[in-house]
């Protein structure tokens, strides 16, 4: 879970801001230590990501009283994303919106509404407030293609055999444009979990 008071209280918040009724989802470091996933460093933000079609709308209840700037298209060789950042409980809460990364001859674009949020894991944070915390495939072929390889060591042991997210794993290499070298070395990291070897990106 959260060790961050302050994390937990701007994540509770923010979560009631946004509702339901739209798809966003929480990633990054705060997401990993949501399941328990043991980091080097501790969450000192919040990052919550949705498709660009929800994106102003999310943001407008988001920055309602805690706006720090107008948000933003960012794009850069390997990311592109709509970018808009709040400060709830002294915890910078940043909502991105289209995100997509390309490296290693990927493109891979998220799509929250139709892929992530309906695989998120589902964890309750206060009596009204439940958090979908985005699929651990995600967080794998996310850290890969940004070459974190201290996090995708801890993510590959956190999937282990777990069939759900396997398939989600599958599911999202076959809605991008993704490299058939670059797909055989990421499967291969959970396969050499097993037989205690990695192999590098």
């Amino acid at each position: 879970m959260l060790p961050n008071t302050n994390i937990a209280q701007a994540l509770t918040a923010a979560a009631r801001a946004l509702g339901r009724d739209r798809s966003w989802v929480v990633g990054g470091s705060a997401g990993l230590a949501l399941r328990g996933i043991r980091l080097s460093q501790p969450p000192n933000d919040v990052d919550l990501y949705a498709d660009d079609d929800d994106f102003g709308l999310l943001y407008e209840r988001l920055s309602r009283e805690t706006r720090v700037s107008e948000p933003e298209l960012s794009v850069t060789a390997m990311y592109r994303s709509m970018l808009g950042c709040c400060i709830i409980h002294e915890v910078e809460v940043e909502l991105v919106g289209g995100f997509s990364v390309t490296a290693h001859g990927c493109v891979y674009k998220t799509e929250v509404h139709d892929l992530l949020y309906p695989h998120a894991l589902e964890v309750k944070l206060a009596d009204d407030v439940v958090v979908p915390v985005v699929p651990l495939a995600h967080e794998l072929w996310f850290n890969a293609l940004r070459g974190r390889m201290d996090r995708v060591q801890a993510i590959v042991e956190a999937i282990g055999d777990d069939a759900a997210e396997r398939a989600v794993m599958k599911a999202i290499e076959r809605r991008n444009g993704f490299a058939e070298q670059t797909v055989a070395v990421v499967r291969s990291w959970l396969e050499k979990r097993e037989a205690g070897g990695w192999l590098e990106l």
